[in-house]
């Protein structure tokens, strides 16, 4: 499997483990809805990253290219968002594929750095998430000590 390939998949099933926590996190962090959810921020980041490797990863033909934005909308259904609550989340992924789609036209060896350092970035997010929000059993990956 190709460096980057290994690098997406990666980042895919991160991603797919902050879904499974932050799905199981929600109830209990939606005592207080006049608060913002303490991992909005990253979520946020997160959102922006999907959109960024969105357009990076279609331009470069990347095998997952088609899945980012089915990714995204899973990462907001897990979060049981719709209407007012889901808008931001949407407005920082269309941020995020619209910041990296202003200068690339073509796929090259930077756009395909700033794809990897995209990857890089999701999955940090993704380990801060699961980290500080997981409860041990809901994720597949393992809490620090």
């Amino acid at each position: 499997m190709p460096k980057g390939s290994a690098r997406q998949g990666a980042l895919l099933l991160k991603i797919l483990a902050v879904f499974v926590t932050l799905a199981s996190a929600t109830p209990l962090l939606a005592a207080d809805a006049t608060q913002p959810p303490p991992y909005q921020a990253d979520l946020l980041r997160l959102s922006e990253v999907l959109g960024a490797a969105a357009y990076l990863d279609g331009l470069c033909g990347g095998p997952a290219a088609a899945d980012w934005r089915a990714k995204m909308a899973a990462l907001l259904d897990a979060q049981r968002l719709d209407g007012p609550a889901r808008r931001p989340y949407v407005e920082a992924f269309n941020r995020g594929h619209r910041t990296v789609s202003v200068a690339p036209r073509a796929c090259t060896s930077s756009s395909r750095s700033v794809l990897q350092r995209y990857f890089a970035e999701g999955a940090q997010l993704s380990e801060r998430l699961d980290q500080r929000f997981g409860r041990a059993g809901d994720s597949p990956t393992a809490p620090l000590p």
